[in-house]
């Protein structure tokens, strides 16, 4: 009960810290633009050089141009940084599955080979109760000990199924993409449960796929298999979890993971005081002067 509720914590910080941050940098830059002054000066020669810049930016001046192109350069090296991370976590986790032994047992060959994946899964001799898509270019299927020997052969034909279609797919690809993004756009709180909902349909999608060669029921078993054991993360996979938006679906309620209004709202501020600071750097007299001070 207390590791849920200080994992929601942390989630509720982590949503809502990047708002926080970027409201309190914009309004500083804002009352103390000097940092922007050099990337004005430069925006400033390149307009002078290369006429079109201006048209492109609707004329406006040096320093609110220069506060836009700080925000995007956060934005980007925001994402950038989250990407690179989850890159190299997925790169550890590929070179240590590498080094486990090769071979699978008979009865997961069975059925691998029935859905034509035989020759793209990987049997981790663990006791932990796992089941992934891994690796961005050629993606493979993992399968642990702990959980083939709770799967009955109806069970483990839906979670091969379920990952098969994240293999096709190739959705460890996508979901860095999407974190990516999500990172990059971490100054609206909406985007994080944006982000959750597109991997809530992407879950939805590959059970639908296993279902058709199995059974809601199957799939079922394999998710309380997962909620009876704790759910095993790997970073940089796609994993089968037990969500409380699978489960709703699998008796028949179809509902996707909320998008808050205070989410939505929140949203809203940063677009505003954008728009305040911009206002407020375009009409501020004393700031064209600074710039052509400091040339």
């Amino acid at each position: 009960m207390m590791r849920a509720r200080r994992r929601a914590v942390v989630e509720h910080w982590r949503d809502w810290a990047p708002l926080s941050a970027v409201l309190v940098g914009m309004v500083t830059l804002t009352v103390v633009p000097t940092p922007l002054l050099p990337v004005a000066r430069a925006f400033r020669d390149l307009c002078d050089r290369y006429p079109i810049l201006a048209i492109l930016t609707n004329h406006l001046p040096p320093m609110p141009v220069a506060f836009l192109a700080t925000g995007l350069m956060f934005a980007l090296a925001s994402g950038g940084a989250s990407a690179l991370a989850r890159l190299l976590r997925t790169r550890r986790l590929v070179r240590w599955l590498d080094r486990q032994p090769g071979g699978l047992p008979e009865r997961l060959a069975t059925v691998a080979n029935l859905l034509g994946v035989g020759d793209r899964i990987l049997f981790l001799d663990q006791p932990v109760v796992a089941a992934f898509c891994f690796g961005l270019v050629r993606p493979r299927i993992v399968l642990s000990a702990g959980m083939l020997v709770r799967l009955d052969d109806d069970e483990l034909l839906a979670v091969l199924a379920h990952e098969r279609h994240h293999l096709r797919r190739r959705d460890p690809l996508r979901y860095l993409l999407l974190q990516t993004a999500a990172a990059s756009a971490a100054v609206f709180p909406v985007s994080n449960f944006l982000r959750r909902r597109i991997e809530t349909r992407m879950e939805l999608a590959a059970d639908q796929a296993a279902v058709r060669l199995t059974s809601p029921g199957a799939l079922a078993g394999a998710l309380l298999t997962v909620l009876g054991n704790g759910e095993t993360r790997m970073v940089g996979a796609a994993g089968l979890s037990a969500t409380e938006a699978r489960i709703a679906h699998l008796l028949g309620q179809g509902a996707l993971p909320e998008i808050p209004a205070r989410a939505v709202l929140a949203s809203l501020v940063p677009m505003i005081v954008l728009g305040l600071a911009v206002a407020d750097l375009a009409s501020s007299s004393h700031l064209v002067r600074m710039i052509c001070v400091f040339c």
